[in-house]
């Protein structure tokens, strides 16, 4: 069976993120779009609302139901936020190609192991898609390219209150971002907590707001694969009085306990039911560096509405390109894709993308 045959399985198909991944698959290819999760109703619901999507119930958790569900499978799309990587080592083993949206940094290197297994069996998996990670690790390798050398990067993602979160990555936000990890700094690692240390950033079509430390993978994939001596990435929202008021319970040790008490899925539903807000998000790239001797600063940024769907419009076009000949193996994004024609492909969708430059005195 070649690859365009094969079916596209979406995981997490008719969730947040997926159902829109299934919506431009179908759209866009030939290839038979299945929308998998847990809930054969759900599935089925969505799928009666898209030509050419078909539901299929998966469970990633039961490595005992993955023979029936890849049955047919060339591609999957993981638009869910797992706990181990056995569902992404099943794809590898069976030669199916592999793109995940995944923000937590410790299952992306999991996944980073089975590089010689993707190898062997003809396989191409794709980490790191969508926007952080994703559209920001390209502009900081693209603006890496440029400079002759590079002293700092600076990647930014400012979340809007009124958007209406998927359960993953709300969960993902309180329990991964927010906690302790490490980061390079100075050519150092150095152990930091989230929502400390902020950093006053100039965003487009915000103002100079407070970012603060957040787990997000971008930074450490990007330490892993250059020599750049300081990585950090930060995070705010559009609400000041949120954003500070979050920072300053993680300051006085409130935060865990708090959601210790509350419990995650509830504090979660609470996230969902924020009565104001926008829904614009924006992630930005600060690259420092030097060209010819002179100090220089590229910025690049993708601010519009709704991260989710520009999510996954990314993830939709790396998907497709998957039909062409890729190298086997595991991928970060940044190592098969150039932001220009997902750069189109966000502006066709109705999101702006900026650059900017500084040259000389930067202090």
């Amino acid at each position: 069976m070649s690859r365009t045959d094969a079916s596209v399985l979406v995981v997490g198909g008719y969730g947040t993120i997926g159902r829109t991944v299934c919506t431009e698959l179908a759209k866009r290819t030939q290839r038979n779009i299945l929308a998998a999760g847990r809930s054969p109703e759900k599935a089925r619901r969505f799928t009666r609302l898209v030509d050419g999507v078909e539901p299929r119930t998966l469970d990633v958790s039961d490595r005992a139901g993955f023979a029936d569900a890849l049955e047919g499978v060339g591609t999957v799309v993981m638009c869910l936020d797992q706990d181990t990587p056995q569902f992404a080592e099943a794809c590898l083993e069976r030669g199916i190609d592999y793109v995940d949206i995944s923000p937590t940094d410790s299952l992306l290197q999991e996944i980073e192991s089975f590089d010689d297994l993707a190898r062997e069996r003809g396989a191409t998996a794709v980490l790191s898609v969508g926007l952080s990670p994703g559209m920001t690790n390209l502009f900081v390798t693209e603006a890496t390219d440029e400079l002759d050398s590079v002293d700092r990067v600076d990647i930014t993602l400012l979340l809007g209150l009124g958007e209406a979160f998927g359960p993953d990555t709300v969960k993902w936000t309180i329990e991964d971002a927010l906690g302790s990890f490490s980061v390079r700094s100075d050519g150092e690692s150095l152990s930091v907590v989230g929502l400390t240390d902020p950093r006053v950033v100039d965003i487009p079509g915000w103002g100079r707001r407070r970012a603060y430390r957040a787990n997000l993978a971008d930074q450490h994939v990007l330490a892993r694969a250059t020599n750049i001596p300081t990585i950090e990435s930060r995070l705010c929202y559009d609400s000041r009085i949120i954003t500070r008021y979050l920072a300053m319970l993680s300051r006085t040790g409130v935060y865990r306990p708090a959601v210790s008490v509350l419990g995650v899925d509830r504090v979660a539903k609470l996230a969902n039911t924020v009565p104001f807000g926008s829904d614009e998000s924006v992630i930005q790239v600060e690259v420092l560096g030097r060209v010819n001797g002179r100090t220089k600063r590229i910025d690049r940024w993708v601010r519009g509405p709704d991260q989710a769907r520009a999510t996954a419009t990314v993830t939709a076009r790396v998907t497709e390109a998957l039909e062409s000949s890729q190298p086997p193996g595991v991928h970060h994004i940044q190592e098969l894709f150039s932001s220009a024609p997902l750069s189109d492909a966000l502006v066709e969708a109705g999101y702006t993308i900026g650059r900017s430059e500084q040259h000389g005195d930067l202090a």
